[in-house]
């Protein structure tokens, strides 16, 4: 018998023996509470009219009506974070139309929205608290390290489309705005912990407090740790991984209509993939002031502190400073106008761990200089309005961005909303594409004409230019009956100098192997079409099903020796969910999600389910039992990746604790 398989399965049950005490230890601790008697509360739903008159802040800076925007934009409350039963930011998008989210590894995800899928997937803005999350190194994220309690996350703004007249350069295909709760709404204090067979361990802690009058705190400080996904083979694959985090946020009223906030947190992921870790600590500074006659003004700072050790990718460094000012009035009853300036200073360093991946050149420091200007015209009040924009940028790379919209709404009554919106948006060159700092080894050795042996290796290239896109965007969005809501979006995307790679341009000869440099450029263009919907139906007061369903069709052009067909190829046409939110009793809810996925390269589609069902046993403390990809013991959601461990996602189930005091 094969000793090293045996121990394996022996790991392995004891592991899940463990797992399955601790689930028995927590469901039993649960039916002893409910031994005590309080008095009952309402699960906390957002009823169909708040969820459509919630406001959203990422379309243009200001507050407006989710059903007013005009933009393709959804928005997941405090409420549906909760119910819907995930554990990491990357998990909710899930249920988000035309949003592409697929697991590469147990610590790794491939997000993007409408189109352009891989673990470098690089245009699409992410934000927690206005603060960008994206490495400069690859224009990504990485998403390990976005572990924000969700209890304390107010809502999650995904705008799909162009973002960039307000928010900048790489918000081309989609903006997502994590919005934390402010310090007053999440008062007293908060423990939870969980445990199953995939999500081994949570623990979360949170406490809020007031100083004085005017000035209320939290304090917050949390633990996940999560098992190895397995291969195809059903062998671990050696990628599970822990992450900690804790933090602080204070608001300060220093008048009526005058709020000073400061927050920051630390987060660390230890990735046993390849022995990896990460870290990053930031802070941010903010002043807003709201006038009584609609003026409003806001003054923002953060510093952000990344790292990142990986010996199969290397060792990076990245520093960011940022500083932003915005300016909001009325120039008359029918104009309202916004501007802003921005500065941001990044400045990377860079260590070789991996033969590899080469660094050959000094460490970047980069700048972005940055101004927007927006303008609201209402023709006709309640009915018809028209906003116009653009964003004025300059970076190192490419120099002078213009990134202008054009954005229209009309209602023809109360219940209904027309928009069309036309957008230009620049994806600016990353380090890697645009910089001198890297080599990056991308296949087998080969015999060039000199009978030597090469390489092939990417190399930046300094003469690139920004990826622009054009967008063409139509939506409504429709109340027909008091208990249903449709919301309907269209689009259409020219892209023209997409970043790419193709043939080998130089070879320079080496002891005992050269290297044939494979160097990035704008060899790709094409277009991307469809369409997303999503569908609300209260069917009781204690019952809702939100259906929804993306299509989107990618056509490229360029050299078959780009990336072409794995990128034309990375995101599924096809992709829908079903979901369904019930309240059996004042006390316990269940709540179940139905997706489908349609096939990508070479893997093919799938069909799951996740299931949560919650019980409140004393007024403050909750208990739920959650099993996720219900359908199937595994299954894979993204193809091969360079430098990643690619694995499968299993079956999981867990039970947590939650108690409120």
């Amino acid at each position: 018998m094969n000793t090293k398989k045996s121990s394996t399965r022996r790991r392995y049950r004891i592991r899940s023996e463990a797992q399955a005490m601790l689930l028995i230890g927590l469901l039993t601790l649960c039916q002893g509470a409910a031994a005590a008697e309080l008095s009952a509360r309402e699960l906390g739903d957002l009823s169909l009219d708040q969820l459509m008159n919630e406001t959203v802040t990422s379309v243009s800076k200001k507050e407006e009506s989710l059903f007013d925007a005009a933009a393709a934009v959804s928005v997941l409350s405090n409420d549906e974070l909760r119910r819907g039963g995930a554990q990491t930011i990357a998990d909710a998008l899930r249920v988000v139309p035309g949003v592409n989210v697929g697991s590469v590894n147990a610590s790794q995800w491939s997000i993007s929205a409408r189109g352009f899928n891989t673990l470098y997937a690089n245009k699409l803005l992410v934000l927690v608290d206005g603060r960008a999350v994206y490495t400069p190194l690859f224009a990504g994220v990485y998403w390990d390290l976005q572990q924000t309690m969700l209890e304390d996350v107010d809502r999650i703004e995904v705008i799909r489309g162009p973002g960039a007249t307000v928010w900048g350069a790489n918000a081309v295909n989609g903006v997502i705005n994590v919005v934390s709760r402010k310090a007053q709404d999440s008062q007293g204090g908060l423990l939870q912990v969980s445990g199953g067979n995939v999500q081994e361990a949570s623990a979360g802690a949170r406490y809020g407090g007031r100083i004085g009058e005017h000035t209320h705190y939290r304090v917050f400080a949390g633990y996940q740790g999560h098992a190895d996904f397995p291969l195809s083979n059903g062998q671990d694959a050696g990628d599970r991984w822990e992450s900690r985090q804790a933090g602080f946020r204070i608001d300060h009223e220093l008048e009526a209509g005058s709020l000073l906030t400061w927050q920051a947190d630390a987060t660390g992921s230890d990735l046993d993939a390849d022995s990896a870790d990460g870290s990053n600590v930031n802070t941010i500074g903010r002043w807003t002031r709201q006038w009584s006659n609609g003026s409003s003004l806001e003054v923002q700072g953060y510093y952000d502190h990344s790292h990142r050790d990986e010996p199969q990718r290397g060792r990076n460094t990245v520093d960011t400073a940022d500083l932003g000012l915005q300016h909001g009035f009325d120039l008359s009853a029918r104009n309202a106008l916004i501007w802003g300036l921005g500065y941001r200073h990044i400045a990377v360093t860079l260590d070789q761990t991996n033969p590899a991946i080469a660094v050959r050149g000094d460490d970047a420091d980069l700048q972005i200089f940055s101004a927007f200007v927006q303008n609201e015209f209402t023709w006709i009040p309640d009915r018809l309005n028209l906003t116009t924009g653009i964003k004025v940028e300059h970076n190192d790379f490419t120099g002078v961005e213009l990134q202008p919209s054009l954005r229209a709404s009309f209602k023809p009554d109360q219940r209904q909303t027309l928009w069309s919106a036309v957008s230009r948006a620049a994806r600016t060159p990353s380090v890697i594409e645009g910089g001198d700092q890297l080599a990056i080894a991308i296949g087998a050795p080969f015999t060039g004409p000199d009978g030597g042996l090469y390489v092939p290796t990417l190399v930046g290239n300094p003469e690139l230019k920004s990826e622009i896109l054009w967008a063409y965007e139509l939506g409504y969005r429709v109340r027909p009956a008091e208990r249903l809501s449709i919301d309907l979006a269209s689009f259409y995307n020219r892209y023209r100098h997409l970043i790419s790679f193709g043939a080998v341009q130089r070879l320079e000869p080496g002891t005992p192997v050269g290297t044939a440099e494979v160097p990035f450029n704008n060899s790709l263009s094409g277009e991307t079409y469809g369409a997303e919907t999503s569908v609300s139906y209260a069917a009781t007061d204690h019952w809702r099903l939100i259906t929804t369903y993306s299509w989107l069709v990618m056509n490229l052009d360029g050299p078959a020796s780009s990336d072409r067909d794995s990128t034309e190829h990375s995101s599924p046409r096809n992709q829908a969910s079903l979901r369904s939110s019930y309240d059996f009793a004042k006390r316990g809810s269940v709540d179940a999600q139905l997706r489908y996925v349609d096939s990508i390269q070479s893997v093919p589609a799938y069909i799951t389910a996740d299931l949560r069902l919650s019980y409140r046993l004393l007024k403050r403390l909750e208990c739920s039992l959650v099993g996720q990809n219900l359908f199937d013991p595994q299954h894979p959601e993204q193809s091969t990746q360079f430098y990643a461990i690619g694995s499968e996602v299993p079956r999981g189930i867990y039970g947590n604790i939650a108690w409120s005091f």
